[in-house]
């Protein structure tokens, strides 16, 4: 009788808990992009997504008992970067009340990051309300990598320095990450400023899946006689043949005082050249000097670029290509590269960039003001070091001979001395 009263007392208790603490709303069904999906605890089916995509849900729910402010979330977890990008990976819905034996359906959305990792993921569904315990749901997603079409982004940029005094250049570099299944190849970068109508290219061979790359050599001039003001940059990556992306960033401009100071190429102007006439530069260094070529005719010109008279202290090069074809109304920027001798003697170097289109041609005199190389001051002073360091060697092995000679002599006198 005892042992029957026992266990009437422990199924009431356990009845009791049950009602304080039962589970009061159930999901009925849960679609994600027009899909649905089952819970990972009855299947073991994964739905497939790509990184960056758009997870919209439609959570259902049944009201097993009376719910008053009750909530449902959605999460994404075991995300290394959940801390920096909450929104992405979690959200929930207002509060909301359900009479028993009815039903309700909400909407949730999330996105997958970029970061995130290829794997095998799970999406948790919780349901509760304010009294009832919390019922979770589990479905399994996979996670790809994002689509060709939009496997590399721009992950970071910068502009040096982002103020500028019009008539010099300002260098960028661009940090891209491939977000693909695949090794992208043949990309090309183009930092502009479509209001001045300017810009400027570099190419990568490749980058391989989840591995960052910059793109370091942007160089970009602003016309001399640019208003003051800020300019947008815009940034292109193209990439896969017929893909890209963009980013865009900003300038400050500020107006130069030898606005004015172009060379016209031929006598009715329709071309002007802009380039800065000098430059300071140390002995083994190297310097740019920024050459754009502004076509003002109504026909695409070819223009020729040259340099004489710097072979005997330097070596120059010409990029992109010392023929450049600037369509009409248009401008380009060649860059002259002048990299000097260590030997070269200090002073004014001038020397001439010839330019020529047709029949017309121009010389631009330019100069180079070689300063004296810290790496060479140091040399000349380890020489000098070096030589008095010898200097005084020879002199103490002088001293120590002449001291060594004298004991031998005193040692000989001795030696001739009468034994007795």
């Amino acid at each position: 009788m005892n042992n029957k009263l026992f266990v009437f007392l422990i199924a009431l208790a356990l009845l009791s808990a049950g009602m304080v603490s039962a589970v009061n709303l159930q999901v009925t069904s849960l679609e994600v992009n027009g899909h649905t999906l089952s819970s990972s605890d009855t299947s073991s089916t994964s739905q497939d997504y790509k990184r960056g995509d758009n997870l919209d849900i439609t959570v259902c729910v049944q009201a097993l008992a009376d719910v008053s402010d009750a909530q449902i979330y959605a999460d994404i977890s075991g995300y290394t970067y959940a801390v920096d990008e909450p929104s992405k990976i979690h959200d929930m819905t207002d509060t909301f009340d359900l009479l028993a034996d009815h039903s309700d359906c909400f909407d949730l959305n999330l996105q997958v990051p970029t970061l995130i990792d290829k794997d095998y993921f799970k999406l948790r569904i919780t349901a509760d309300d304010r009294n009832g315990t919390s019922l979770d749901n589990t479905y399994q997603l996979y996670l790809k990598g994002i689509s060709r079409k939009a496997a590399v982004e721009v992950k970071d940029f910068s502009l040096d320095p982002q103020e500028i005094i019009a008539g010099r250049a300002f260098t960028g570099k661009v940090q891209i990450h491939n977000l693909g299944d695949s090794t992208m190849k043949d990309l090309k970068v183009t930092m502009s400023i479509p209001e001045l109508n300017i810009q400027t290219s570099e190419y990568m061979d490749e980058i391989g899946v989840d591995k960052s790359k910059t793109f370091e050599e942007l160089l970009l001039r602003i016309p001399e006689c640019t208003k003051a003001g800020t300019y947008t940059v815009d940034i292109v990556v193209d990439f896969d043949n017929f893909q890209n992306t963009e980013t865009t960033g900003t300038i400050k401009v500020d107006a130069s005082d030898t606005c004015g100071a172009t060379t016209p190429l031929t006598p009715d102007q329709n071309t002007a050249v802009s380039v800065p006439n000098t430059q300071d530069v140390a002995q083994g260094g190297s310097v740019v000097y920024p050459v754009m070529i502004q076509n003002n005719g109504a026909v695409s010109q070819t223009y020729t670029l040259s340099v004489s008279g710097a072979s005997e202290w330097s070596t120059t090069r010409i990029d992109p290509s010392a023929v450049i074809v600037v369509p009409a109304g248009q401008s380009k920027t060649a860059y002259l590269y002048v990299s000097v001798d260590k030997d070269a003697a200090s002073g004014d170097k001038v020397f001439t960039l010839n330019i020529e289109s047709g029949t017309d041609s121009k010389a631009v005199p330019l100069v180079a003001k070689i300063t004296t190389s810290t790496a060479n001051n140091n040399i000349g002073t380890y020489v000098k070091a070096l030589e008095w360091g010898c200097f005084i060697l020879v002199v103490i092995l002088i001293i120590v001979g002449l001291v060594i000679g004298f004991n031998k002599m005193k040692d000989n006198d001795k030696g001739t001395e009468p034994y007795y």
